[in-house]
């Protein structure tokens, strides 16, 4: 059964269409607020959600109560790169039977310490997208460099650190 509901093809490329042809298109401002609740316990509100962050009970100050900061902005990339393998596997009529993303990172956890005179940054981002499908290679090699190309945290990382993709297509890496 296909994850995507490529039903939504018609109403999708009417909505692409429509904003094609505006006149004008506005900016999007995504937008997120925080605040500490106590040593590193923060929470956010975002599109009528909340969800907090922590750091783990080994940090002075960690309760462990909620996922660290870092995975939320690794998650962040990985959602939407899948947001777009969605968005576009509707548009080109792709059925998806199985899509993932898992992302791993280094850093060099002198610059989060003030060890070190550059500020603080990952040294590099790694991610393997899985997709499980019965379309044809070419048009999955299509949907790669479209979600890719689509989406806007892997278009501002691959401006900023070294970004290493992989994708695995059927239990096999696509070349």
């Amino acid at each position: 059964m296909s994850l995507v509901d490529t039903t939504l093809q018609d109403r999708l490329n009417r909505r692409i269409e429509g904003l094609r042809t505006a006149r004008e298109i506005k900016p999007g401002h995504p937008s997120v607020a925080t605040e500490t609740i106590r040593n590193y316990h923060a929470r956010a509100a975002a599109d009528g959600f909340v969800f907090d962050a922590d750091e783990p009970v080994s940090k002075v100050g960690g309760t462990g109560t909620a996922p660290r900061p870092l995975r939320y902005f690794l998650a962040g990339f990985a959602f939407c790169l899948q947001a777009q393998y969605v968005r576009n596997a509707i548009r080109m009529g792709i059925d998806l039977d199985e899509l993932s993303v898992d992302v791993d990172s280094e850093i060099d956890r002198r610059g989060g310490l003030g060890f070190r005179e550059e500020p603080a940054d990952f040294e590099s981002i790694a991610y393997t997208t899985t997709l499980r499908t019965d379309a044809p290679e070419s048009e999955v090699r299509d949907l790669v460099e479209t979600a890719e190309s689509c989406c806007y945290v892997h278009g501002t990382l691959s401006k900023a650190v070294e970004l290493d993709g992989t994708t695995v297509l059927n239990g096999s890496p696509l070349e």
